[in-house]
């Protein structure tokens, strides 16, 4: 019998050998390498090292991608509506219990990848076969695990606050009650891992779409504002933008450039989770599901089964635009938006008037049918092979700014400015002047960049807990009466509690395990 990973404890608990991680197929471990392999016998050439971290590029994060990421970071934020199935308006309504569905998904998906992580390197730590390895590759290969584990946990912790922290699987073959560790530690970890990933790696990645140091770097730079330590904030980021050319990254040209599939691990790309479009039997998880739930309803768009608008722009989102920004076309539909790379057959999509209650769609990671993309992979029903931007190079410079500002209300830093402007010039917004910019600012600016990205919560979880609070009660999550985004809006303003900031754990991860209830403890 092919065992069950369905916890915390059935992951952690898995053996090294990769058999058994290939043993759990369909499970949280799916997507490991396929072939017989044991903790003996794997790992004797860097073909199969790297095969085995190319998997940490996409399975394992496959649920947290699929409706987790945008429920947390979009929907429960105000940027997106989500009234597709009672999991999802619980997001929308910000009531999220213990037993929501895409809670416990997205949990199992983070830990996924700390399990995969920590079984590849106590496999190259302790299979005998590893010593034959030249060093570089087992060094790549430990600075991927690093990252990836450190970038599981820096959602976490965000997420859930204290929560066990997990190196060794041998340890639950005697003890497999967890507890859950301080946040503090947590961070501490987290920074400790960025910090092994960043010597080990390249300065730029062997392959497209690998991490480099410059990742691990960015990803740095994004825990330490987070935790209010901007200084280190500030030098992180400022070593990627002052040596650009060294770490290969820039801007693209054009902002609607980003989501195209022919675009994938383009110069922008920082860290962007791998997918690969596919229809076959079994193949589920290998592609980037998003299109599915974003693609406006009717299955018009996709040429499959799926397009069911589930995830709509907030009216909130929508009046929070500016006049003549370049990126909201490609962010999302509005009436009358002509797309001419979408149903080229037919010579392009015309959005109609009467396709959602908040009289828009999404357009980002709306790749059309396979047609459209038949170059790159195709698209076919709940896969499409477009990637799924983590952290791009716009993030590294607006993390610098929000870093220069720190917890000052503004800033008239002039290298902050400049930063800030080339993010602007791109949308079109070039001819604005500006002097100094605010916190209102720098958060309207992400969040204009990067809706519909999962990036928008964890914005507003770094202001000032009173500002956030107030910020979160004013969103408008209501809808129109109409369908066709007409008529008045039916209001739906929600007054946020602090203990509203973090989720709770999953009912079920705590019936198997009743110390994550307890009272977090030291991990140091």
């Amino acid at each position: 019998m092919k065992p069950i990973c369905k916890n915390i404890i059935g992951i952690m608990g898995m053996t090294l050998a990769v058999s058994a991680m290939v043993a759990c197929k369909k499970s949280f471990f799916d997507g490991t390498p396929p072939g017989q392999y044991t903790e003996v016998t794997y790992f004797k050439t860097p073909a199969e090292v790297q095969a085995a971290t190319a998997a940490l590029y996409g399975a394992p994060w496959f649920n947290f991608n699929c409706t987790y990421s945008m429920s947390i970071g979009d929907v429960y934020s105000g940027n997106s509506t989500g009234d597709a199935n009672p999991a999802m308006v619980q997001f929308q309504n910000m009531n999220v219990t213990q037993s929501n569905e895409y809670l416990y998904k997205g949990w199992a998906s983070l830990y996924s990848v700390v399990g995969q992580t920590n079984a590849i390197m106590m496999n190259l730590a302790n299979n005998p076969h590893a010593v034959s390895l030249d060093a570089g590759t087992v060094n790549t290969a430990m600075g991927e695990c690093y990252f990836m584990r450190a970038a599981a946990y820096f959602y976490l912790v965000r997420n859930y606050g204290a929560v066990p922290i997990v190196t060794d699987t041998n340890n639950f073959k005697v003890n497999y009650q967890l507890p859950r560790h301080m946040v503090s530690d947590v961070y501490k970890f987290i920074i400790n891992d960025l910090k092994q990933a960043e010597t080990r790696l390249p300065v730029k990645g062997a392959t497209p779409g690998r991490v480099s140091a410059g990742a691990a770097k960015a990803l740095l730079a994004k825990v330490y504002l987070t935790i209010d330590d901007f200084a280190s904030a500030k030098t992180k980021a400022w070593e990627l933008i002052s040596n650009e050319s060294t770490y290969g990254y820039g801007l693209m040209e054009k902002f609607e450039d980003l989501f195209y599939t022919r675009n994938n691990n383009n110069m922008e790309s920082v860290w962007a989770l791998q997918w690969t479009a596919s229809n076959a039997d079994g193949a589920y998880g290998t592609g980037n599901v998003t299109q599915a739930y974003c693609a406006a309803y009717g299955q018009e768009l996709t040429g499959g089964t799926d397009g069911w608008g589930s995830f709509k722009p907030s009216i909130d989102l929508q009046r929070d635009s500016i006049a003549g920004d370049l990126r909201r076309k490609p962010t999302y539909m509005r009436a009358n938006d002509r797309y001419p790379e979408l149903l080229q057959a037919r010579g392009g999509y015309l959005y109609p008037s009467c396709k959602s209650r908040t009289g828009a769609n999404v357009k980002k990671y709306v790749v059309g049918n396979y047609e459209d993309n038949a170059s790159t992979g195709g698209a076919y029903s709940m896969s499409t092979g477009i990637n799924t931007y983590m952290i791009r190079y716009a993030d590294v410079l607006l993390t610098y700014v929000e870093a220069v500002m720190g917890n000052n209300t503004s800033t008239s830093d002039p290298i902050a400015i400049a930063e800030f402007l080339r993010v602007r010039t791109r949308a079109g917004l070039a001819g604005i002047p500006i002097t100094s910019i605010t916190a209102d600012d720098l958060l309207r600016e992400r969040r204009l960049e990067f809706a519909f990205e999962g990036q928008y919560w964890y914005d507003i979880l770094r202001l000032p807990q009173d500002k956030a609070l107030q910020k979160l009660t004013n969103t408008e999550r209501g809808m129109f009466e109409g369908w066709c985004g007409e008529g008045a809006v039916v209001s739906n303003k929600i007054a946020v509690t602090a203990n509203m900031l973090l989720f709770p754990l999953p009912q079920s991860e705590i019936d198997i395990d009743p110390k994550l209830a307890e009272t977090p403890v030291p991990y140091y």
